[in-house]
C-alpha cells in the first residue's frame, strides 16, 4: 500500500497492477452484465429458434389428409422432425368454433378422434390441452397465425404456442414446446456460457498480465533508473532501451531521460573540477601570500643587520676622526656592508624579475662549452679555497633553454658547491645524465652529508644551513631559490641529494638540436 504526496491512499503502487486490476474490474463488470442479462437473452433467442420450428411444423401439418390411414404417422414425424408437441383441433358445426380434439399427444398414449378413428391408451390427460388451457397472446402474425403462452389445468405445465389456422379454415394446428425445456436449454446455455467466458477470462487475464508487464516493463525501468539517478549511488547508471529505428514514446522519453541524466552528470563534474580548480587557486594565492609575507619579513632582518652596522660604523666614525687608521676601518666595514646590501637586492630583483616578469629566450647551444665558460669565471675562487674543479662534459651536446637565465643556475649551484665544499682534498664535479625527454646535470662537491630534513628547505628564500657563517661570507640563502625559480620558468625541476662523499646537485634541462654543418 502506499500514499501520495498530498494523503490521498493509493491501493497498488505499482503501475502493472494498477493496470491490470483496473482491466480485471472492466471485464468483471461487463461479465456481470453478460451473466445477468443472459438468461432472458438465451430464452429469447431460443423461442425464435422454436418459433421457427413451429411455424415449419405447421407449414407440414397443412400438407397432411387427416382422413388417410397415414395421417397419424406423419404427424407424428412432423413432431419428431421439428421436435415439437402439436394438438389439432376442428371447428364444431354448431358453435363454430374449434373445440373437437382431431388429434392430441397424452400423457399415456395419443388421442387421435377423425371420423370416429381413434386410439386411446389408459386414462386421457392431454399434454397441451389447448382447448382448456388459459392461453395469453402476446403476438399475431399477417399470416393469421398468432403465438402466446399456455397453461394446462391438469398437469401445471406452462407452454410456448404457436397457433396456425388450416388453409380450409376446418381446422387449428397447435405446436408447442415445453417452457420447462426452453429454460432448461437457456440454463444448460447460461452454464455453458459462463464456464467458457471464465476459461476465456482466465486465458485473457494471463495473457493481458503478460502483454502489461511487457508494455509497463520501460515504466518500471524508468523508475527504478531515476530512483539510483536521484539517489546519485551510480553515475554510470543508464535506463536500458530497444534498438530499432521504430520506438514509441515511452522508449523516446528514456533516450531522452538518460540524455539529460549524462549531460547532469558532465556539468556536475565540470563544476567539481573548477571548484577544485577555484580551491587550488585560493589555496596558491594563500601559500603565494604567506611566501610574500615571509619573503618580505626575511629580507627586512637581511637589511637591518647591515643597516644597524653602518649605522654604528658611522656613528663611531665621529669619536674616532684624529684616529685616521681606525676611521678608514669604520670606513672599509660600512663599505662592504653596503656591498652586501647591494648583493642582496640584486639578487632579490633577479628572483622576483625571473618569478614575475621576464620572459624566456629559448636557443639551443653546448652546455659542455657554457659550463666550462662558468667555471672559468670561479676559476679565482677555486684557487683561493684550493678546490679541484672537474667538468665531465666533454661531449658537444646541445641543450634548449633560455642561456641567460641558466648562468644564474650554473652560477649559484657552484656557489652553493663552495660554500658547502669541505673533507682534505676538495672537489667539485660536473656530470651529465641523459634521462630521456630531457638532460640531467649534476654538481657534486665533498664535503659532511646535509640533514634529511633540511634538503627540501635549501630552496626557501634566505634558509642557510649555516647561518652565522655564510652570512660572514656574503651569502643570503637566495641562490639556491633563484635557481628553482629558473626551472619552474622552464618547466623543468631540480633537487638535492646526499651522495658517497659529499653533496650532489642536480637541474633538468630540454634536448636541443645542434646547428647543420656546411657540406664541403
Amino acid at each position: 500500500m502506499a500514499f501520495h504526496k498530498h494523503g490521498n491512499f493509493r491501493l497498488f503502487p505499482n503501475v502493472r497492477i494498477q493496470v491490470f486490476v483496473q482491466f480485471i474490474l472492466i471485464f468483471l463488470l461487463i461479465l456481470a452484465i453478460i451473466l445477468f442479462s443472459s438468461n432472458s437473452f438465451y430464452v429469447s433467442m431460443i423461442e425464435s429458434s422454436k418459433m421457427f420450428e413451429m411455424r415449419n411444423a405447421g407449414q407440414a401439418l397443412q400438407n397432411i389428409d387427416f382422413s388417410g390411414v397415414d395421417a397419424l404417422d406423419k404427424i407424428s414425424e412432423t413432431e419428431v422432425k421439428h421436435d415439437v408437441l402439436v394438438e389439432i383441433y376442428s371447428k364444431d358445426g354448431e358453435s363454430g368454433e374449434y373445440i373437437n380434439t382431431v388429434y392430441s399427444k397424452c400423457v399415456h398414449g395419443v388421442l387421435y378422434g377423425d371420423n370416429k378413428n381413434s386410439k386411446i391408451d389408459e386414462e386421457f390427460k392431454p399434454i397441451i390441452n389447448y382447448s382448456s388451457s388459459d392461453f395469453e397472446l402476446f403476438q399475431e402474425y399477417d399470416d393469421s397465425t398468432f403465438a402466446g403462452t399456455s397453461q394446462n389445468p391438469i398437469s401445471g405445465k406452462s407452454f410456448f404456442v404457436l397457433v396456425t389456422p388450416s388453409t380450409d379454415g376446418k381446422y387449428i394446428f397447435i405446436t408447442a414446446v415445453e417452457y420447462s425445456l426452453i429454460e432448461g436449454i437457456a440454463k444448460s446455455i447460461s452454464l455453458a456460457a459462463i464456464i467458457i467466458t471464465t476459461v476465456i477470462f482466465i486465458a485473457v487475464s494471463i495473457a493481458v498480465y503478460f502483454y502489461i508487464t511487457r508494455i509497463t516493463k520501460p515504466i518500471n525501468d524508468i523508475v527504478y533508473g531515476t530512483k539510483i539517478m536521484a539517489e546519485e549511488k551510480d553515475k554510470k547508471i543508464r535506463i536500458p532501451v530497444r534498438s530499432g529505428i521504430m520506438r514509441t514514446e515511452t522508449e523516446n522519453a528514456i533516450v531522452n531521460i538518460n540524455a539529460l541524466y549524462e549531460s547532469l552528470m558532465l556539468t556536475q563534474e565540470r563544476l567539481l573540477e573548477k571548484s577544485e580548480f577555484l580551491a587550488d587557486q585560493l589555496n596558491e594565492k594563500d601559500i603565494e601570500q604567506k611566501s610574500r609575507a615571509k619573503f618580505i619579513a626575511d629580507t627586512s632582518h637581511e637589511l637591518k643587520t647591515p643597516i644597524s652596522i653602518i649605522q654604528g660604523y658611522a656613528e663611531g666614525i665621529k669619536f674616532i676622526l684624529d684616529d685616521k687608521e681606525a676611521a678608514i676601518e669604520y670606513c672599509d666595514t660600512i663599505i662592504d656592508e653596503c656591498g652586501r646590501m647591494t648583493d642582496l637586492v640584486v639578487n632579490m630583483m633577479s628572483l622576483s624579475n625571473i618569478q614575475h616578469t621576464d620572459e624566456l629566450e629559448f636557443s639551443s647551444f653546448p652546455i659542455n662549452a657554457f659550463i666550462d665558460e662558468r667555471m672559468k669565471l670561479h676559476s679565482k675562487i677555486f684557487e683561493k679555497n684550493e678546490i679541484e674543479a672537474v667538468n665531465n662534459i666533454k661531449d658537444e651536446i646541445y641543450v634548449y633553454a633560455d642561456i641567460s637565465k641558466l648562468q644564474f643556475v650554473i652560477n649559484n649551484l657552484i656557489s652553493n658547491a663552495v660554500s658547502y665544499i669541505g673533507g682534505e682534498k676538495k672537489r667539485i664535479e660536473i656530470r651529465i645524465e641523459d634521462i630521456g625527454m630531457c638532460y640531467r646535470i649534476y654538481v657534486f662537491n665533498t664535503g659532511a652529508p646535509l640533514p634529511q630534513d633540511s634538503l627540501q628547505k635549501l630552496w626557501d628564500s634566505f634558509y642557510r644551513q649555516d647561518a652565522a657563517r655564510l652570512r660572514s661570507e656574503g651569502h643570503f640563502g637566495l641562490g639556491l631559490s633563484i635557481v628553482k625559480a629558473v626551472q619552474d620558468a622552464h618547466s623543468q625541476q631540480c633537487g638535492v641529494d646526499n651522495a658517497e662523499g659529499g653533496i650532489e646537485f642536480w637541474f633538468d634541462v630540454a634536448k636541443g638540436s645542434a646547428p647543420e654543418e656546411e657540406k664541403e
